[in-house]
């Protein structure tokens, strides 16, 4: 929805937006931790896997990939809750 439309409807579809995009957001935030931690342990089981230590450009270059995946991760985790704690503000600034 648009402002222009958000404003024809009144305050109330304000807050019904805002809600709803929180709930997307959190929703988004739920899925990207679970994904987070999904990665956390593929790179521990990597890295506790037998042979590892051996240093060989495969276990090297699988746990770049995985340690690069979970810096974009928790980079998305990052601005998912700034986009949520700015969302609950609105919301808390209309409310008042």
């Amino acid at each position: 929805m648009t402002y222009s439309q958000r404003l024809t409807h009144g305050y109330s579809s304000d807050i019904i937006y805002l809600e709803h995009q929180i709930a997307i957001a959190e929703e988004e935030l739920a899925k990207a931790e679970d994904k987070r931690r999904a990665y956390e342990s593929d790179l521990d089981q990597l890295r506790t896997s037998p042979g590892y230590h051996s240093t060989s450009a495969t276990n090297v270059s699988n746990e770049q990939k995985w340690v690069d995946e979970l810096n974009k991760l928790q980079s998305m985790i990052k601005d998912i809750r700034t986009r949520l704690k700015d969302l609950q503000e609105d919301l808390g600034e209309l409310e008042d």
